[in-house]
């Protein structure tokens, strides 16, 4: 399982890198398209104030791809968090069991010595 979850981490990861990687390509895009329509726009003198409709247009994508990357930030940090404690309780349990079963290879009165020390 644990190494399921580190697979699944890595491909958030890049995932999340992807998505950054293509929302710098839309924008770039968008505001090379934007200055194009604009300047053809502007000499025809067809519509005013189209700039300002694109420059809006282009902060609502922004705004929406920043609201995406910050939610897949939230669950790959959620994802590490959840690895990190399933972890934990992995290693201490491992680590548990191995120390009760040397305590049972001891013989009857060192086990009652440990049993009496570790209640107290």
């Amino acid at each position: 399982m644990e190494r399921r979850q580190i697979i699944m981490l890595a491909g958030i990861i890049i995932l999340i890198i992807f998505l950054k990687f293509l929302n710098d390509k839309y924008i770039e895009n968008a505001n090379a398209e934007k200055s194009k329509k604009v300047k053809i726009i502007e000499d025809k003198g067809q519509v005013q104030g189209i700039a300002e409709k694109f420059d809006e247009g282009l902060r609502n994508v922004e705004e929406q791809t920043g609201n995406v990357f910050q939610n897949a930030t939230d669950f790959v940090k959620d994802q590490v968090s959840n690895t990190t404690n399933s972890l934990t309780e992995t290693v201490i349990k491992n680590t548990t069991q191995n120390i009760i079963n040397q305590i049972e290879k001891l013989p009857d009165n060192n086990q009652t010595q440990i049993k009496e020390l570790i209640c107290k």
